[in-house]
């Protein structure tokens, strides 16, 4: 029988509060291929947050408090060749950080390139050029060094590729699948949720509330589409606070909208939150994949979305498009879901039908694939 892979792992996505898409992932990954012949070393600069990584996973943590790239400089390479014995291959999992001359091969996610093809939605620290330009040398260089790269969707293949065309023979593409933690909500879960946003059901957005979510363009659209916030549905709007949000909370009530903020909300509460939903609506301006409109479909919850990105390759025909950044016709599809609230069912089954296809085992197939490929080639990084 063939000695388990060894696979050293960067967890920081599951270290720095709460679980992002990036977090979804990662945490699918692990809680997939650890009960199969694959062996995870653990590495960050911080503690994981509780139960976000399976109790066998050892974890290594160091250099806490030092910026992000210099860490993956300085402080990974350091911990990585300590690892004893060397592990069979790295996995960088958060876009870039495969350090140089690694002596085993590298495995590098890099789920999308959205900071490098639209700069401007991106809230870059100050000074935003200098920031710009690690990013880029970041990524190249750690692309450049691995052995594989792994991305979401054949919309960031493409956008990989157009960016850097030596990379695309290392391009494997791995879809993000429905969690198996999601199950529906019971009535009585769902009525508690209804409860909190008014009573009956509400429209939804889940997610960021950074410029590349779009949800200004929701509540301008609901604005336009309900004069003074008449017939308007309750609107929920979900996700850990940022500063855009009281700008935007501003705006709702001066649309007449009656919004709720909830903040973050842990995985546990989202099947009651997505249950209690008649519509979930997903504005935004660009999607490397998408994993709130999956789980709306997985759940039942009919969908209107634009039509960014990877978007239209997550949803199918399952969801409603609108062209992104088309206030005028997110206002005249939120008009039309009003008006006729029964032709949400059919969106309904569509959506189960068409989020059954993003299944937790298919993923872990495709992993260990590349896992395999990656951890038989010879040399190391760089």
């Amino acid at each position: 029988m063939p000695r388990p892979i060894r696979v050293a792992i960067d967890l920081r996505p599951l270290a720095r509060g709460p679980a992002t898409g990036i977090g979804v992932i990662l945490s699918q990954i692990l809680e997939e291929l650890t009960p199969r012949d694959f062996r995870f070393i653990g590495v960050s600069d911080r503690p994981a947050e509780p139960g976000a990584v399976p109790e066998s996973i050892e974890v290594l943590v160091s250099g806490s408090g030092v910026g992000r790239i210099r860490w993956e400089a300085a402080e990974l390479p350091r911990i990585l060749r300590a690892i004893d014995p060397p592990p069979d291959l790295f996995h960088a999992t958060w876009n870039h950080g495969v350090p140089d001359r690694l002596p085993f091969p590298s495995l590098l996610s890099l789920h999308d390139v959205i900071p490098w093809i639209m700069p401007g939605l991106v809230p870059w620290p100050k000074p935003a050029l200098l920031h710009r330009w690690l990013y880029r040398r970041a990524v190249r260089a750690s692309a450049r060094r691995a052995s594989a790269i792994v991305t979401l969707s054949e919309t960031s293949r493409r956008d990989i590729t157009s960016r850097m065309p030596e990379a695309a023979s290392r391009i494997e593409v791995v879809p993000c699948a429905v969690p198996g933690w999601l199950r529906p909500a019971t009535e009585g879960e769902i009525a508690a949720s209804r409860s909190r946003y008014g009573g009956g059901p509400y429209w939804l957005y889940f997610g960021g509330f950074d410029p590349r979510k779009g949800v200004e363009i929701l509540i301008e659209a609901m604005a336009r589409a309900f004069p003074e916030g008449r017939g308007a549905p309750a609107l929920v709007l979900a996700g850990t606070r940022h500063p855009l949000a009281d700008r935007l909370a501003r705006m709702a009530d001066a649309g007449g909208l009656r919004a709720h903020w909830p903040g973050y909300l842990p995985d546990s509460e989202l099947a009651a939150l997505l249950g209690g939903a008649e519509l979930f609506i997903y504005p935004s301006r660009y999607e490397g994949f998408g994993i709130p409109p999956l789980l709306a479909m997985a759940l039942g919850t009919p969908c209107v979305v634009s039509d960014a990105g990877a978007l239209p390759e997550v949803v199918g025909e399952a969801a409603t498009l609108f062209p992104s950044g088309d206030v005028a016709a997110l206002a005249e599809r939120l008009r039309a879901a009003a008006r006729d609230p029964g032709a949400l069912a059919a969106r309904s089954r569509l959506g189960k039908e068409r989020a059954a296809r993003f299944k937790v085992g298919l993923l872990a197939e495709r992993m260990t694939r590349v896992y395999e490929a990656a951890a038989a080639r010879r040399g190391g990084s760089g």
